[in-house]
């Protein structure tokens, strides 16, 4: 505590500011003054900037605002949940499901007024189905966010896919992944992305270095063969009916890798495509031909070079 005595200063500030400031104070139930020094205060918590050349530059860590920010990502968790939900879900079902006495609380933190405990923030991501980390820091993404390659073992890729140790009806059965769904970016370079969707509603992403085009060198020829091989295995598998492909144009590709809108919103947006079951065909069909003669120029060419990598069926 410091012995020196409080100090007074007489301010001349705008009446517009002086609104903002009252407004703020009566939101934090506190005194106007109370609500000055305060500001003030959180003033000298920024690090002192290099102005070595006198430009002050502020990094994004020096204006964060995490009241804000958490309003931001509740609200936007709030919207991912509800695509799911046949019942709109509101800021009061939550509280009362994390069993609050009140909605006020929460709606407090919806309107960035206080800031949630990391306990509260990490079990309200879990009821809404996002990454904790991501609400709780704004680390990542809403949902989670990895890679996968085919290998060229389409027995092992597959027990990788559907988080399985085999594929007996049993296994099938326990496994927690309802649906694959591969999606190709209309592009000359054919970027593959892989949605899979979990039967509690969640999803994860799953990005691949593949080309599925003829846009590739050897490593790229190799690559596209492997998914080949998967698919030309899946299609024969007990899986067959849990894969979906898709053709996707660049922007909302884009955004389906973005994660900021929930994937599947987009993928039930998009029409499907069945590419996956013919592009690892030695003779495809003369109709998938037709179908995709306005989105994928290199077509036939493509299925050529993935067929060569698929033992013959």
């Amino acid at each position: 505590m410091s012995l020196l005595s409080d100090s007074q200063v007489k301010l001349r500030i705008p009446t517009e500011l002086k609104q903002r400031i009252e407004a703020e104070a009566q939101d934090a139930k506190r005194s106007m003054n109370a609500e000055i020094v305060a500001r003030l205060e959180n003033s000298f918590n920024f690090k002192k900037l290099d102005s070595e050349h006198g430009n002050i530059t502020l990094s994004p860590y020096q204006l964060l605002d995490r009241k804000k920010e958490l309003s931001d990502r509740l609200v936007h968790a709030i919207q991912w949940a509800n695509f799911n939900n046949f019942r709109e879900l509101k800021y009061s079902h939550i509280a009362e499901q994390l069993e609050y006495e009140t909605a006020e609380i929460f709606l407090d933190w919806v309107q960035g007024k206080h800031e949630p405990t990391f306990v509260e923030l990490r079990k309200i991501a879990e009821f809404l189905g996002v990454e904790q980390d991501w609400l709780v820091h704004g680390d990542g993404y809403p949902t989670p966010h990895s890679s996968f390659d085919a290998s060229g073992s389409p027995e092992r890729d597959i027990l990788e896919l559907f988080q399985t140790e085999g594929i007996s009806d049993h296994e099938i059965f326990m496994s927690k992944v309802k649906k694959i769904h591969f999606v190709r970016n209309i592009s000359p370079e054919g970027e593959l992305v892989i949605v899979r969707e979990y039967k509690n509603e969640k999803v994860d992403v799953l990005e691949t270095r593949a080309h599925i085009s003829t846009v590739i060198g050897d490593g790229g020829r190799r690559m596209l063969q492997n998914f080949a091989s998967l698919w030309a295995y899946l299609y024969d598998s007990p899986h067959r009916n849990s894969v979906h492909s898709y053709l996707m144009k660049k922007e909302k590709f884009n955004e389906l890798r973005k994660l900021y809108v929930h994937p599947l919103a987009i993928l039930r947006h998009t029409q499907p495509s069945y590419w996956w079951e013919e592009i690892w065909r030695k003779q495809p069909s003369s109709h998938m031909k037709d179908l995709l003669a306005d989105q994928w120029e290199d077509w036939v060419s493509t299925t050529h070079t993935a067929s060569e990598g698929v033992e013959a069926k």
